[in-house]
């Protein structure tokens, strides 16, 4: 026994199911009639333009039957066809209407009209004098290699024939396809064999004769540099010196003042203290200053002297000169190496 529950679950999963299968018929089918619908429009406009405009009528006729193929359509595209000069296209649709069409009359009417055009119809003769393997032939952008040899219905107009094989060098002509009833023929000559391709190099491609590289760039004077260091380092080592005694020669001013102002004694200040007092902090600052100038400078010259006097020297040039003498001749050699 089902329990009502479980029934009641079965009917939703089935319900699902329907409605998950039911939505693409449903898509398909409205695309169907939207396909429909566009085709009839645009059969409507080949109808309106047949008239006035028979090229703009042929192509709404293709396009409705692009949509939405109908024996009618083809009927009056055929018709089209044949009013705007395409003899060829025109004869391709009625024989194909001819047998296949469900309209017992129009089937008819497009057999006779099939007829009354083939004696009209242009036909292109492609003869090949020479076949070779790969041959491939084109009529514009159509592949007509296997229709070689056969004299079939073309509609006017100009046409570029081109030819091409491997090994081979392309060819190519322009056609001019006119004349009612009439066969034009055009023979492909025989292909050109292209130039071989140059051998591949024996190694593979890769550079048999391989250029040395250039010999790495000497420095003639590696020291240069740190003698310049050396020469920047004493020249702030002056600088800081320098600095040093003006520094210095200001404290000593300074506490000289200081001097005079306590009477001669700052140990036993008798006269202006506070201005005393001014001229000593005057002087120690001036005396710190001091030694860190002589401190900075004694360093930096220090360290540039021992700088530029340790940087290697500069290489010399060999020098070879012929020596005679009174044991004999020979050659010096002079130079650092």
């Amino acid at each position: 026994m089902v329990s009502p529950g479980r029934s009641l679950a079965v009917a939703l999963v089935g319900a699902f199911v329907l409605a998950a299968s039911a939505a693409p018929a449903a898509a398909q089918a409205d695309d169907e009639a939207q396909k429909k619908a566009a085709a009839e429009a645009a059969f409507r406009r080949g109808k309106e333009l047949v008239d006035t405009n028979p090229p703009a009528a042929c192509d709404a006729f293709k396009q409705s039957m692009q949509l939405d193929p109908q024996y009618g359509t083809q009927y009056n595209l055929a018709l089209c066809y044949e009013k705007i000069g395409r003899l060829a296209s025109a004869w391709g649709e009625l024989t194909e209407l001819a047998a296949r069409d469900t309209n017992a009359a129009r089937r008819a009417d497009a057999g006779k009209r099939a007829r009354a055009l083939e004696p009209r119809l242009v036909r292109l003769l492609i003869v090949i004098q020479e076949k070779v393997p790969g041959l491939v032939v084109m009529r514009d952008d159509s592949d007509v290699t296997a229709f070689m040899g056969v004299a079939t219905p073309v509609d006017p107009g100009m046409s570029k024939l081109s030819a091409k094989a491997p090994g081979y060098k392309p060819w190519s002509i322009d056609v001019t396809i006119a004349g009612e009833g009439s066969t034009i023929t055009v023979d492909v000559p025989p292909l050109e064999k292209a130039p071989e391709p140059p051998p591949p190099p024996p190694d593979g491609g890769k550079d048999v004769f391989r250029q040395t590289p250039p010999p790495p760039v000497v420095d003639a004077d590696p020291g240069k540099g740190r003698r310049r260091l050396g020469l920047i380092l004493g020249g702030v080592g002056v600088a800081g010196l320098g600095a040093g005694i003006v520094f210095g020669l200001g404290a000593q001013g300074a506490f000289a003042d200081a001097d005079a102002e306590c009477g001669g004694d700052v140990g036993d200040c008798r006269g202006d203290t506070e201005a005393a007092q001014d001229d000593v902090d005057s002087a120690s600052s001036k005396a710190l200053l001091a030694n860190i100038g002589f401190g900075i400078g004694a360093a930096a010259l220090v360290g540039g002297a021992v700088l530029y006097l340790t940087a290697p020297e500069a290489a010399e040039k060999a020098m070879i000169a012929p020596t005679v003498g009174d044991d004999g001749a020979g050659v010096v050699v002079r130079g650092r190496f």
